[in-house]
């Protein structure tokens, strides 16, 4: 498991996925939104519109993951 980064999956109370995605990318923050094939999983979550991906790999800086955080806790 040496070198793997996390991907987050998270919903808005009262925003879609795709609100979610579209604010971010706003903000040069780039996210995906939707199901990901994942159509049973995300059903079985009652989330029929999906949830809002967010994918940290190894180059990106903290900087650059507080500034995620940030616009998150602003939507």
């Amino acid at each position: 498991m040496e070198g793997r980064v996390p991907t987050f999956a998270v919903t808005h109370a009262t925003l879609t996925p795709d609100a979610v995605a579209s604010r971010l990318a706003e903000r040069k923050i780039a996210v995906w939104a939707g199901n990901y094939y994942a159509v049973e999983v995300m059903e079985r979550l009652g989330l029929p519109d999906g949830a809002v991906r967010i994918g940290i790999v190894h180059y990106n800086t903290a900087n650059e993951v507080d500034r995620v955080l940030e616009a998150l806790s602003e939507l």
